[in-house]
């Protein structure tokens, strides 16, 4: 055999720097051997992860284990019994088996029986935090947690990566350090870190010719592999982190092992501290922030109800339901239904099956998703915790495939992304995407599965980026103005591009993208004669196909203004939305929505000190005639939404 120490092939952005080897081991290892006849041999192994491991005691344990197919080992002498009934659990306190309701086992799940047979057994493996991942027959990576407490799976089967079926073998060495053996004996290391839900490094090369190990290979953690071969000799490694090297390549630890149906370990014993949890960063609740609007799909011959979710100063998620696009008198509201509290404006999307799904950041400075059941039922499922531990709120876009991708920045400013398994499949973990100190974060999806990123530099200047297929371009600039927010993006005919931005001054500023998919020219101008004292929001008129920028005044009223022809850049003068409406207590949003008369609008909408949220809904001009010129500029029509209770 030969063992490499290869160059990472980790994504950009993964493993930290790793500090001098600190691996240790809490006493000697704990091996099990199960044979043919049911036996079931205990051994212990002092030293291990060092070439002076010697062997010690061990004995006969138990009987009647010929009745698993797969049997492995976990943390804490829990040991996983698998079989075509399911998964039981016992435990080895060390002289014993514990008793369970005066039984040595307990079932955990009818289900994983396909890992017991010859195709499956060696697909699934537990860390040493007693996590549990398989390889499903469509090669999906897959990921569960059984909560010893709760005696419920707090994680079941979520999809961590595609593509695994490449390997014939997989075993964990550590807290979510997983191992691939390659049909052509190739090993690699991934280490996913299951609090912050972050793949911190993947498919790094570290060895070759490990299909020697044809009766299975386990491990006793920190970064240790015990393989057996074919002639029964067990062979004992461990790679190091800091060296990026094997100090223990292959010492023969035991003969005889081939006559074993199963050989696993106590997963815990030995560790290495390294520290890949990050920091959570200090998050606290932002107050007035803005709401996010969209309109659901229509069902039937029903048009889509208009949605409106945000989070109150209390951090609580707030979420308005109007039946019909059309009365704005009778809108449900709630509280989705959480413990936690939430913080910035919520990123508002459908998902591939057309429900409503909301991702928002917690206090925690963790990403929580919640999706609202199809139509008829409006009721929200339970919140999913995306973790990440991240600085920023989460910005999303549904891509042109029907999947959603999920974008923040941690709290140094990198970039990390959450792909989605397809339409109706999992997010799939945080992977990084690289950057530092990228700040206001928009996203716009494009063609192709692409989505263009928008973002501040360190030096507050705009930049933007193409994303596509889990790959970011490089980041380009957009000119030497400093936006005082984040940029406003609409989408043209031809997927053109026109941006919108804030400078210090209050002066509202655009530019246009020269190609759909191309660069920009830099060069801003200004949207009329008005100094805002918040971030624009703009929208592509539907009727008159002009342009109207939306914005919060130095009164906290709110103006428009719009464009004096299609396509021309030049615009008419800033006029406030309504002489007798509220101050905004938020800066607006614009949201398009097709009406009861099944004509195409939109609305603007802002809350107040009172946390009462203010429609404004455009109405078409007056002179039907005259709706070509620039005299052509729609009123807009007041609603008002009682404060939810």
């Amino acid at each position: 055999m030969v063992v490499l120490a290869a160059a990472p092939l980790a994504l950009v952005g993964g493993s930290p720097a790793v500090a001098a080897d600190t691996f240790t081991c809490s006493g000697g290892a704990t091996l099990f051997g199960a044979e043919t006849n049911g036996n079931l041999r205990r051994y212990s192994y002092a030293s291990p992860g060092t070439t002076n491991a010697t062997g010690g005691t061990h004995g006969v344990v138990g009987t009647g284990w010929n009745g698993f197919g797969r049997i492995l080992g976990g943390p804490d002498g829990k040991v996983y019994g698998i079989n075509s009934t399911g998964m039981y659990r016992y435990r080895w306190n060390g002289t014993n088996w514990d008793s369970i309701n005066g039984a040595q086992s307990e079932k955990l799940s009818d289900a994983f029986n396909e890992y017991a047979s010859a195709a499956g057994r060696n697909k699934i493996t537990v860390d040493s935090l007693g996590d549990f991942y398989t390889v499903d027959s469509g090669g999906k990576l897959r990921w569960s947690r059984y909560n010893e407490q709760s005696k419920t799976w707090t994680v079941l089967n979520r999809v961590l990566d595609t593509g695994w079926d490449r390997y014939d073998l997989i075993v964990a060495a550590g807290p979510g350090v997983l191992y691939g053996r390659a049909l052509n004996g190739h090993l690699y290391r991934h280490r996913f870190e299951a609090t912050s839900q972050r793949w911190v490094n993947q498919n790094q090369l570290v060895g070759d010719g490990w299909q020697m190990f044809t009766k299975g290979m386990f491990s006793v953690g920190g970064e240790t592999l015990f393989g057996i071969q074919g002639n029964g000799d067990l062979n004992h490694y461990r790679w190091q982190l800091d060296t990026q090297t094997w100090p223990v390549g292959g010492t023969r630890f035991g003969v005889g092992w081939q006559s074993f149906a199963n050989v696993f370990a106590v997963t815990d014993t030995c560790r290495v501290a390294e520290q890949q949890i990050p920091p959570r960063p200090g998050t606290t609740v932002e107050p007035f922030t803005p709401t996010a609007v969209v309109q659901a799909p229509a069902s039937g011959t029903a048009l889509g109800a208009i949605e409106y979710v945000y989070t109150d100063n209390l951090g609580r998620l707030r979420h308005g339901h109007q039946a019909s696009p059309g009365n704005f008198h009778l809108v449900q509201w709630s509280t989705v239904n959480s413990d936690e509290a939430f913080t910035g404006k919520p990123t508002l999307i459908r998902n591939g099956q057309g429900s409503l799904q909301v991702l928002t950041q917690s206090i925690a400075s963790d990403v929580w998703s919640f999706t609202r059941a199809a139509a008829p039922d409006t009721g929200w499922q339970a919140g999913l915790n995306l973790s990440g531990i991240l600085g920023s709120r989460p910005v999303a876009a549904r891509l042109s495939d029907n999947t959603a991708a999920v974008f923040a920045t941690d709290d140094s400013g990198s970039l990390w992304f959450r792909s989605q398994d397809g339409p109706a499949g999992d997010l799939l973990p945080w992977r990084p995407l690289g950057g530092s100190n990228l700040r206001q974060l928009v996203v716009v999806a494009g063609a192709d599965r692409s989505a263009t990123l928008f973002a501040s530099d360190p030096a507050g200047l705009p930049i933007y980026a193409t994303y596509r297929d889990a790959t970011l371009s490089s980041w380009a600039p957009l000119g030497g103005i400093t936006p005082t927010g984040p940029l406003a993006v609409i989408t043209l005919p031809g997927r053109i591009l026109r941006l919108f931005a804030r400078t210090a001054d209050g002066q509202i500023l655009t530019q246009i993208q020269q190609s759909a998919g191309g660069g920009f020219n830099a060069v801003w101008k200004p949207v009329g004669t008005f100094a805002a004292a918040g971030p624009p929001a703009a929208v592509l008129d539907p009727e008159l196909g002009r342009i109207a920028v939306v914005a919060r005044g130095p009164d906290n009223a709110i103006y428009r203004v719009f464009e004096t022809a299609q396509a021309t850049g030049a615009w008419g003068g800033w006029e406030r939305i309504d002489t007798q409406g509220d101050p905004a207590a938020t800066e607006p949003t614009v949201a398009e929505f097709t009406g009861t008369d099944g004509q195409q609008s939109w609305l603007i909408v802002y809350r107040n000190q009172n946390d009462s949220t203010k429609v404004y809904t455009r109405q078409a001009p007056p002179d039907a005639a005259a709706r070509g010129t620039a005299e052509a500029v729609p009123g807009f029509t007041r609603h008002t939404l009682a404060a939810p209770r």
